[in-house]
């Protein structure tokens, strides 16, 4: 099959870029013939993106609305737009796609209100490339992991007696950081790829503290994409390092993110859309 990607940008690997470059890999791994299509006009260094406006494309796997608004003379017999997020611009929906698809229950609310019907499709993870590390019995270990700082003031004090790390901004590294971790304290993507390591997780983003991720609580947190909005509170530090008391290192989640978030059927189902 002839596919067509896009995105932004791919200049770094925050969110959607990580996306795209984990669905291009999965798809040329099918033995798709796979292009990528980049609206923005920077240097785009995670791959050498190249696609023909001129081709004839069995699907389109489009990320932003701008890349659906360009690509509405292209030749392409079925256009798949998914929505990440409630907040930014790019991710809002417009006509022009054949399906919709949102990766959480909030994005599909946000599409619904705006007059589109959506199929909840969840963040893809190379769960062969985050793979399961064991975490020390007790709490010594922890890494903060965002696109954002999200309390930068409070790390110091919460993480008295700890070990720890931080990574900002460019996910170089990720798999290195969560691994040498016992807990992570990141958000989306970050929560995702903790638990496909077998870690501890805790969701912590500038929205708000939703706390330590359970077999319970990620069926609550994963409704906002565990960006930290489904309380919407936040914590001092004294409240943040009781969290911790929660950490356990018998928790598992590997098996859930096999079964909700890996990419092999990630992949598959957007190619029978």
């Amino acid at each position: 099959m002839k596919i067509l990607l896009t995105n932004f940008s791919l200049d770094r690997l925050a969110g959607s870029e990580t996306w795209t470059m984990t669905m291009f890999a999965q798809l040329v791994k099918l033995g798709h013939d796979v292009d990528i299509f980049v609206a923005s006009s920077e240097d785009n260094t995670l791959i050498s993106a190249t696609c023909d406006k001129n081709k004839s494309y069995d699907l389109a796997i489009i990320n932003h609305n701008n890349c659906l608004y360009e690509l509405q003379d292209w030749r392409i017999k079925r256009r798949v737009f998914t929505s990440h997020g409630v907040i930014p611009g790019l991710e809002q929906p417009i006509p022009g796609a054949d399906v919709y698809v949102s990766v959480s229950e909030e994005v599909q609310t946000n599409l619904y209100v705006k007059g589109f019907t959506s199929t909840i499709i969840r963040n893809p993870i190379n769960t062969e490339y985050f793979t399961f590390v064991k975490q020390n019995k007790d709490l010594k270990k922890i890494l903060w992991m965002n696109n954002n700082k999200p309390i930068p003031e409070m790390i110091e004090p919460v993480s008295v007696g700890y070990e720890y790390r931080t990574q900002w901004g460019w996910r170089t590294g990720v798999k290195e950081n969560i691994q040498w971790a016992d807990l992570v304290v990141s958000s989306g993507r970050g929560i995702y790829e903790a638990l496909s390591c077998g870690k501890n997780a805790m969701v912590v983003n500038w929205c708000g503290c939703d706390g330590m991720v359970t077999e319970d609580t990620i069926l609550e947190f994963r409704k906002t994409n565990c960006s930290g909005r489904t309380n919407k509170v936040f914590w001092n530090p004294d409240r943040m390092r009781q969290e911790f008391d929660k950490y356990d290192s018998s928790r598992d989640l590997r098996p859930y993110i096999i079964e909700n978030n890996n990419i092999a059927t990630v992949a598959r189902r957007y190619l029978v859309l």
